[in-house]
């Protein structure tokens, strides 16, 4: 799967400033939660959407009144869900029967089943030709409320698996291999010269918040195009959002709640060369070590970190046209990599980057039942789940539009010019295609016998 965001945010350094130009809110179009119930409808990132569709950081009340609402509807991990353990088996056909008879009667999908029994990550996948059933299975522990919204386990602090995000990664699993997903976030051409024109008519070395307010509403809203991937599906959201929270640690719009990850800005803003123009662009992608396989292929292994941050230098010519050099500058990649190694303590101080991170793991266990033919191996049918007929319903948010930016500053020694712009790319279908045969793996699969999914979906 490849998903793709570009141009959220651009920074320059002009004379003695670094000036950040930022995504500050989101338009959407008005739509209806049809899927998970109130919890269908968080807030993600710490952004919320307002009554007139914009998306924009969650003020104290917005997330009083959020928790409220979710504290009201939450019950809790019941049961053997209750205690935390290192392998959850969830079930694949068991969970498509409960959500599709769910929908049959009306009702909502149960807290335990949108929580897929609490998984935080997903470890492995089983095959069970015996009981003609696809699991998935890692570590899971009950769950709570995090501070925004985010459903995260008790004891760890990081996001649960939900279900909604399974069914839209299993629903546009085609739309991956054929490379078609994809998210972005432009700046216009006709933007970018307003902004060049609007910086070269400056008179003043003192950028007060008043010209930054100038340079904003010249450089415009920013566009949003998806394709591949539901506009309106908590996927899309939230990638957008772990996106934008990037973008503000990175141009020292906010401060990253972690210690050690300064801002891109203050990294780059005392650099030596002054005559290197510097465009970069970030992106954060899928980093999975080649998959594990037993012989027979019925237990198979996920491995690695898992995310990365990436970054290149990218050129703009006069008209506002970005060019890709294939180069990366040593202060940017750097950053990216300190932004890499802190993701870990991010997606539970930030969870989005969390639940990011488990997207990218549903990607590609989507992928990897395609592509291995998983469902003729295990005489499984999971097309209530899996493909462009899928019936199991997601849930239907607002639209993004277009973004409006907002500018930011801090003092520079040097004279240069810096942009930064990326997103988010899942390339679920090529890290599906690496894999590799470990028959040491089997032995997981054999320490836990299939589930019969007619009385429980879980163990």
């Amino acid at each position: 799967m490849r998903l793709r965001m570009s141009g959220l945010v651009q920074s320059l350094l002009l004379r003695s400033f670094a000036v950040a130009v930022a995504a500050c809110s989101v338009s959407f179009h008005n739509a209806t939660a049809q899927f998970g119930g109130v919890f269908g409808n968080r807030g993600v990132g710490g952004v919320m959407i307002d009554s007139n569709g914009v998306l924009r950081n969650a003020t104290a009340e917005d997330q009083t009144l959020n928790l409220e609402k979710l504290r009201g509807a939450m019950h809790g991990a019941q049961g053997d869900l209750a205690k935390a353990t290192d392998l959850r088996l969830v079930s694949l056909k068991g969970i498509q029967q409960i959500a599709l008879e769910s929908q049959k009667q009306g009702k909502e999908i149960p807290e335990d089943v949108y929580c897929l029994g609490g998984l935080t990550r997903i470890d492995y996948v089983f095959v069970y030709p015996e009981s003609q059933d696809i699991v998935i299975a890692g570590p899971a522990e009950p769950w709570v409320l995090g501070s925004n919204g985010s459903i995260v386990g008790k004891k760890s602090g990081n996001p649960v698996i939900n279900i909604d995000d399974l069914a839209t990664a299993f629903r546009y699993v085609n739309q991956a291999r054929n490379g078609g997903i994809s998210v972005s976030i432009d700046p216009t051409e006709q933007g970018y010269r307003q902004f060049n024109q609007a910086l070269a008519g400056l008179t003043s070395q003192n950028i007060n918040p008043a010209v930054a307010s100038e340079l904003a509403r010249a450089f415009g809203p920013q566009q949003v195009s998806l394709s591949g991937i539901p506009a309106d599906s908590n996927m899309a959201r939230v990638i957008l959002a772990a996106d934008y929270r990037m973008k503000l640690y990175g141009m020292n719009l906010a401060k990253a709640p972690v210690a050690g990850l300064p801002s891109y800005l203050e990294m780059v803003k005392n650099r030596a060369n002054a005559s290197t123009a510097l465009q970069s662009r970030f992106w954060m992608s899928c980093d999975y070590d080649a998959i594990s396989h037993s012989k027979d292929r019925l237990a198979w292994k996920f491995s690695g970190q898992r995310i990365k941050t990436m970054t290149e230098t990218e050129v703009f010519d006069n008209s506002g046209k970005r060019n890709n050099t294939g180069k990366a500058d040593p202060v940017a990649k750097k950053w990216a990599e300190s932004f890499t190694n802190k993701l870990g303590e991010l997606a539970v101080k930030d969870p989005v980057f969390g639940e990011l991170r488990n997207i990218m793991d549903l990607c590609l266990v989507a992928a990897l039942i395609e592509s291995q033919n998983l469902q003729s191996l295990a005489a499984c049918d999971l097309s209530g789940l899996l493909g462009d007929s899928a019936k199991v319903q997601t849930v239907k948010l607002q639209t993004a539009k277009s973004l409006d930016p907002q500018i930011s500053f801090v003092q520079s020694a040097q004279s240069m010019l810096v942009s930064a712009s990326g997103g988010v790319m899942i390339e679920s279908w090529y890290f599906a295609s690496n894999i590799k045969e470990n028959d040491t793996i089997a032995q997981a699969r054999v320490m836990k016998p299939s589930l019969d999914s007619a009385t429980s979906w879980y163990r």
